[in-house]
């Protein structure tokens, strides 16, 4: 299927901009000025707003959060993707969302680094992954194994991937792309799930502001935000490159 025509049937419009190119708003990110190219010749697409681009699989990938092989699955109309590879992240964000009112600990956690007001909580998803319960918990629900294990929310013994850490959910527009876990106990501070974990957090809700505030990590960006400051983001980069080295 030709790219436009997928994004035609997905509700994307947009208008002439060349010989070969259609425009219109990004599909992957909030924007309010047209970005988002398609060449209709070369049936790829690019967005000037977010620097991704590519063929109509990427597209999938990147919009739906799914594999290689599943985005082809998706196309092939004798296949479907594995049910729930889609939301498997959102299920998994509103579990530990639960989890927090249960484990006085993350809650003391969270109110020690300053972090006390509760409908900042539930607006930035915060929860807690006690460990030990979410593989049961997703199974219960549907979602295979081997599901869990390519999200990464398993590692590779089987077990759930986040213990006794408090668990900020990562969006790329309405999309969760990847899950940062803070120990609040003795194992090392920060963990992502594999995947993208580069670039600034929430950064399409405060692109729009003419000075934006730069903090270190998410429970700084978290205390300013409660502080009534909007105009703020934290660096991923960096909370990654000290995981890796603290690993």
């Amino acid at each position: 299927m030709p790219l436009l025509d997928y994004l035609q049937q997905h509700n994307w419009t947009g208008h002439p901009a060349g010989r070969s190119e259609i425009v219109g708003l990004c599909p992957l990110h909030e924007e309010t000025r047209p970005s988002f190219y398609v060449n209709t010749r070369k049936d790829v697409f690019y967005c000037h707003g977010c620097g991704r681009g590519g063929d109509l699989i990427r597209f999938l990938q990147l919009s739906r959060r799914l594999s290689f092989r599943q985005s082809l699955a998706c196309l092939n109309p004798k296949t479907t993707p594995e049910a729930g590879s889609i939301d498997v992240f959102e299920r998994t964000v509103a579990f530990y969302q639960q989890q927090l009112d249960h484990y006085p600990e993350a809650m003391l956690y969270l109110n020690k680094r300053g972090l006390h007001d509760p409908a900042l909580i539930k607006e930035l998803e915060i929860g807690y992954a006690p460990g030990g319960i979410l593989r049961r918990h997703l199974t219960a629900q549907g979602y295979s194994f081997d599901l869990l294990r390519q999200s990464g929310l398993l590692n590779v013994n089987g077990s759930d991937a986040l213990y006794q850490r408090v668990v900020f959910p990562l969006r790329e527009g309405e999309q969760i792309v990847n899950l940062y876990g803070r120990s609040i106990g003795a194992a090392f501070a920060h963990r992502f799930l594999p995947g993208t974990k580069g670039g600034l957090y929430a950064w399409e809700k405060v692109r729009h502001y003419s000075e934006v505030i730069l903090v270190e990590g998410l429970f700084d960006y978290a205390v300013l935000r409660q502080a009534g400051f909007h105009n703020v983001t934290c660096s991923l980069v960096l909370i990654s490159t000290r995981s890796s080295s603290t690993n």
